[in-house]
């Protein structure tokens, strides 16, 4: 089993690399990163001899197939702007089993766009595979699998960080800085009454009892990949609605929405004293550097509590059930660090390499991911899922 990891020297792509590793089955795994020094002084920090680093630049296409030729799967854990380019390179390639951390929306929407390419080559793409979208697609599998109908799938997200940063005052983003801006800058898209409605930024703001430690959170609309794939999955059961709602945490939102105001989420470069910067690259790197800075040789354990579920609504056997599928994660005791977005490409490729996942094309994880074994693959990971059932007795 010989696996490469693209964007390996980011948050969740070393976490990936790190679940990889403590599979003795894995004999290679290739950790791909345009920063070919990190990425090598990242493999090499393993001391194993399975693990190697090399730089590749994920938006050339020929390169990039040149790169990952012979490997059995790809992981592509970067920024969702080179996930077409990396599909493309693994078709080129003739590597047979590509997944990766999502595309918000309309990304994974072009991506399904390659569905044929990989059926002619026999190949096979497994897209969304985090946490949320991810783990929460194959939760709402594990319901409708029990449904006769499916009507409504609300899946909703929310955390706290509970870190004491021994009295610095510092701006932790709950996750990658610049996935949560371009979630800031696109009008989140909802699947209502059976097709698909833009909706405005930060709306549709509602309370949500999650489990504690959580408790009563407010959560709002927002643009995610979910929504991409599940009313397709979904539609032979006849779901009519899918929503997604989340809240990044007080100090995300208030920074986030404030940023976004002032335009740094922008994309679109812009010439200071002569230089040509983009505002959200100068943004993440500025933050990078006061949390490096600030926290330097601070002892800082990591305690981040989140809650991602999926609520899914139908009947069986003619009364209506809705089904509350939910996992609460916290920081890998072992690594220290938050893994659950990171685990899942992992267990995903070494499904696919084993043959668990088969079926070519290019699907969502609730397509293809066997929700049992893929659960007990979390628990593993210290990640564990639950399930609550409402149901009415008599028909309404």
């Amino acid at each position: 089993m010989k696996i490469v990891v693209i964007g390996g020297i980011g948050g969740m792509g070393r976490v990936t690399v790190r679940d990889l590793s403590e599979n003795p089955e894995v004999k290679e795994i290739l950790i791909a990163d345009y920063q070919e020094e990190k990425a090598k002084e990242s493999a090499a920090s393993f001391k194993d001899p399975r693990i190697k680093g090399a730089f590749v630049d994920a938006y050339n296409i020929d390169e990039t197939a040149n790169l990952i030729k012979g490997y059995d799967a790809v992981c592509n854990t970067a920024q969702f702007d080179v996930n077409i380019h990396v599909m493309k390179a693994c078709l080129q390639a003739g590597v047979h089993n590509y997944n990766d951390l999502a595309g918000l929306f309309y990304m994974t929407q072009k991506q399904t766009g390659l569905f044929g390419d990989f059926k002619k080559a026999g190949a096979t793409a497994v897209l969304s595979c985090g946490v949320c979208a991810g783990i929460t697609n194959v939760m709402a599998r594990y319901a409708y699998d029990r449904l006769d109908e499916v009507n409504e799938v609300h899946f909703e997200s929310a955390g706290v960080d509970l870190t004491d940063t021994k009295g610095i005052d510092v701006f932790r983003p709950s996750f990658a800085l610049t996935t949560i801006m371009r979630e800031s800058v696109q009008e989140p898209v909802e699947f209502i009454n059976g097709d698909y409605k833009t909706q405005p930024l930060f709306s549709g703001e509602e309370v949500v009892n999650f489990p504690k430690p959580l408790g009563p959170i407010r959560c709002a609309r927002c643009i995610h990949a979910e929504l991409a794939t599940v009313p397709v999955s979904f539609k032979d059961k006849g779901v009519k609605e899918v929503t997604f709602r989340i809240n990044l945490g007080a100090d995300t939102e208030e920074v986030s929405r404030c940023l976004y105001r002032v335009g740094m989420a922008s994309e679109r470069p812009i010439k200071v004293h002569g230089v040509e910067v983009v505002p959200l690259e100068v943004l993440c790197a500025v933050v990078n550097r006061e949390l490096e800075e600030k926290l330097e040789g601070v002892d800082v354990k990591l305690d981040i509590v989140k809650c991602h579920r999926a609520r899914v609504i139908g009947k069986k056997d003619g009364k209506k059930i809705e089904y509350i599928i939910y996992t609460i994660t916290r920081p890998h005791s072992r690594w220290g660090v938050y893994a659950a977005t990171g685990v899942t490409p992992s267990i995903v490729a070494q499904m696919q390499v084993k043959g668990m996942i088969r079926e070519p094309g290019v699907w969502g994880p609730e397509q293809v991911v066997n929700p049992e074994y893929f659960f007990k693959e979390l628990a593993k990971r210290e990640i564990y899922i639950k399930s609550e059932i409402k149901e009415n007795i008599t028909e309404e």
